[in-house]
C-alpha cells in the first residue's frame, strides 16, 4: 500500500499537469480563435501582482515557482 505522501505527491502532480495543459490549450485556442478569455493577460496580472507585493510578494512568487 502506497504511503500518504507519496498518494498526495501523486495527486498533485497529476493535477499540476492538467493545469498545465488547460492553460497550453487556453492560449492556443485564443490564438487561433478570437475569444473572450486573455489567458496570457491572466498570468501577466498575476505576476504584477506578485511583483507589486514588494519583497513579500517576490518571496511568495519563488516559493510559488519552486513547486511547479
Amino acid at each position: 500500500m502506497a504511503s500518504w505522501d507519496s498518494l498526495i505527491t501523486s495527486t498533485l502532480s497529476g493535477l499540476t499537469g492538467v493545469v498545465k495543459a488547460a492553460i497550453i490549450f487556453f492560449i492556443f485556442a485564443n490564438i487561433l480563435f478570437s475569444t473572450g478569455m486573455d489567458p496570457l493577460g491572466g498570468i501577466m496580472n498575476l505576476v504584477d501582482t506578485f511583483l507589486n507585493g514588494g519583497v513579500t510578494g517576490l518571496l511568495v512568487l519563488v516559493v510559488f515557482l519552486s513547486w511547479l
